[in-house]
């Protein structure tokens, strides 16, 4: 059963973000990963624009987005294509969005838990905050592992909040994508949507989130009143 605890009227104490498209700008890895895998398979191209709209329910998803033509023997095919790829360039492009580091020292100074939660593999996700410095700053990074609990299922966000210590209404989920607000609000969590990642922000108002964040520093200055 999902959980229906209303966020509280005090500010949220822990926070739990997405990755790819909320922490880092993974889009041109991602694009050039896609790429490769439409070269290898005599496929034609997408565009870069195309594929910022396909980010956000993991690897697997985004290629059935691409290539929707084909059977699943040679998605599969086209599936490990990109993912072999990917996983030797992960960080060749990706960098952290404006502003992100200083709003994680921000929060690691008042002692806030973060966390990460992605629908990116476990171990990519993984090899992505520590490649790009941002393993000290959080207590867990949970990455896809299996399809049943890909977000928007809560249970990887409940038990991010168990190890934190933290009651699910005093944690902010904080992402770019109607997954990300779905699981916010299935885990009775605070539901935070930001708009400099890859979805349509009119999608991300339709689900109705607790705030919206347009600059990552708004986090610790607003919303943590920090």
């Amino acid at each position: 059963m999902h959980p229906t605890v209303s966020p509280p009227d005090a500010p949220p104490r822990a926070c739990i973000f997405d990755l790819d498209g909320t922490l880092v700008d993974s889009l041109p890895d991602i694009h050039h990963a896609l790429m490769q895998a439409l070269r290898a398979m005599n496929l034609p191209p997408v565009t870069r624009e195309q594929t910022r709209g396909w980010i956000g329910d993991g690897l697997p998803a985004l290629c059935r987005r691409a290539v929707p033509q084909l059977d699943e023997s040679a998605l599969e095919t086209f599936i490990h294509h990109a993912r072999t790829h990917y996983a030797a360039h992960v960080v060749d492009h990706t960098r952290p969005f404006p502003n992100i580091m200083q709003m994680l020292d921000l929060l690691k100074a008042e002692n806030v838990p973060c966390a990460v939660l992605t629908n990116k593999p476990h171990a990519l996700a993984v090899e992505t905050v520590r490649r790009l410095g941002m393993m000290p700053y959080v207590i867990d990074v949970c990455g896809y592992r299996r399809e049943e609990e890909k977000k928007p299922d809560p249970r990887a966000a409940l038990r991010i909040a168990l190890n934190m210590g933290m009651p699910p209404a005093y944690v902010a989920l904080v992402g770019d994508s109607v997954a990300d607000l779905r699981t916010a609000r299935n885990a009775g969590m605070i539901s935070v949507a930001v708009t400099w990642g890859y979805q349509n922000c009119d999608l991300l108002r339709a689900e109705s989130p607790d705030f919206f964040l347009e600059d990552p520093l708004d986090l610790p200055r607003r919303i943590l009143k920090k």
